[in-house]
């Protein structure tokens, strides 16, 4: 039941490369179109979008027609979310702003049941209904996928202790937030910034883990962070490509249509 997790992990350990998309749309049918596109993993954001926990219950129900592992970016470290998000059947969380180890530690907690963890009972959908308790129960714990997302430059001191929490698969970084906090908002490319994001590199390749950068990077871009450990790559993002191909669809076509009509234009004025 939670195979799919397992082999992802597996192969993060082994330091292969493994391909992610963002789904930011309260649809069924992004969903669909995404996990079929042969991702290894889809992120569903929770935290900045109207995804519903209805509209995730059905999105997910859809991309199970595919072996993709589907983490969900919850809204905040709530333990009574994330054990929904779970219950529903997420296959594992990402916790956005995770400030030191020991939230890191009561992430990990929610996410597991006792007595390794505090999560109550109910793995309702999870458990196709209840028809497979057994197997999941006895999965659940070492298979759930944990991802702290580490925002703050405070937290990016504090990545080596973060990522030795056990029970911690992979760390995410927030670049967008951890830039704002040391006042350079999406100035990536400041010192202090990138300094911040080597420190969370580090520390995750000290820990023996991958690191995700949170959001995804135009292909050529994806070398310099895999480079660092960015392992855990965030290759699309339905958002991105639905504005992205619009827009270019637009100023192709006016493009093509504006020329077709100058130039019967200067055909007309020569006869």
């Amino acid at each position: 039941m939670l195979d799919r997790v397992r082999r992802l992990k597996e192969r993060l350990r082994q330091g292969e490369i493994v391909y992610s998309a963002w789904v930011t749309f309260n649809d069924v049918g992004v969903a669909e179109v995404v996990a079929g596109a042969g991702y290894d993993a889809v992120f569903v954001d929770m935290e900045h979008t109207s995804i519903t926990l209805d509209g995730f219950h059905h999105q997910l129900a859809a991309m199970r027609r595919w072996d993709t592992v589907v983490l969900v970016r919850v809204p905040d470290h709530s333990p009574g979310f994330i054990k929904r998000i779970l219950d529903i059947g997420a296959d594992g969380i990402i916790a956005p702003m995770t400030m030191d180890a020991e939230q890191a530690a009561r992430l990990v907690a929610a996410c597991k049941y006792p007595p390794e963890g505090t999560r109550g009972y109910g793995p309702r959908r999870a458990s196709d209904y209840f028809r497979g308790t057994d197997e999941y129960v006895t999965q659940a714990n070492h298979s759930i996928f944990v991802m702290p997302q580490i925002e703050h430059w405070r937290a990016a001191q504090r990545a080596a202790e973060i990522a030795a929490v056990p029970g911690i698969d992979a760390i995410c970084l927030g670049p967008a937030d951890l830039s704002a906090t040391l006042g350079q908002l999406r100035n990536l490319e400041h010192p202090l910034v990138l300094q911040a994001m080597d420190q969370v590199f580090d520390a995750a390749r000290d820990a023996g883990m991958a690191t995700c950068m949170g959001f995804a990077v135009p292909p050529l871009e994806q070398l310099r962070w895999v480079a660092k450990g960015a392992r855990f790559v965030i290759a699309g993002d339905d958002l991105q490509a639905l504005r992205g191909r619009v827009t270019q669809s637009l100023e192709e076509t006016r493009d093509i249509l504006s020329q077709s009509v100058s130039q019967q234009a200067k055909r007309g004025k020569s006869r």
